[in-house]
């Protein structure tokens, strides 16, 4: 199984010159924590709600933009990235979104709840199919390290 099979492809993206409140609307309009930043269709960036609470914390400047508060370095992963892969890649990165990015388009989005309610129904029903290779063990132990950050 990899993210294909459960990315959302509807997903908030925002251009960096669109004010900070006019990207807040539209991640409660779809009630995502993050959106994509898009500059001519290319990936430039992420601006998650731990963004939008930092700029209120510092003292939300009026005019403020996405450009000014947005994330510049995110990672990327593609639709044939397993499910253990990206939650390792969230956990390890101290993120909950990930772009599913294909031929430099992105074309969805997963997040933590996302894995998480996959790795619950998986927990339940065990393999989805006869060809499920990940290890419940594995699973567990990458979950416990989101949950308390162990090592």
């Amino acid at each position: 199984m990899d993210l294909a099979d459960i990315m959302a492809t509807t997903f908030a993206s925002v251009a960096p010159d669109v004010s900070i409140a006019e990207a807040a609307r539209q991640m409660i309009e779809i009630d995502t924590g993050a959106a994509v930043v898009l500059e001519g269709g290319a990936l430039t960036g992420m601006i998650s709600e731990r963004d939008l609470l930092r700029y209120l914390s510092a003292g939300a400047e009026p005019g403020a933009t996405v450009a000014d508060r947005m994330t510049r370095h995110v990672l990327i992963a593609s639709a044939s990235t397993s499910l253990p892969e990206a939650m390792a890649m969230m956990v390890d990165g101290h993120f909950r979104h990930l772009p599913i990015v294909e031929h430099g388009r992105v074309i969805g989005m997963i997040s933590m709840r996302d894995l998480m309610a996959w790795a619950a129904l998986r927990l339940r029903h065990g393999a989805f199919d006869g060809h499920d290779d990940v290890d419940t063990a594995e699973l567990l132990a990458t979950i416990h390290r989101m949950r308390t950050g162990a090592a």
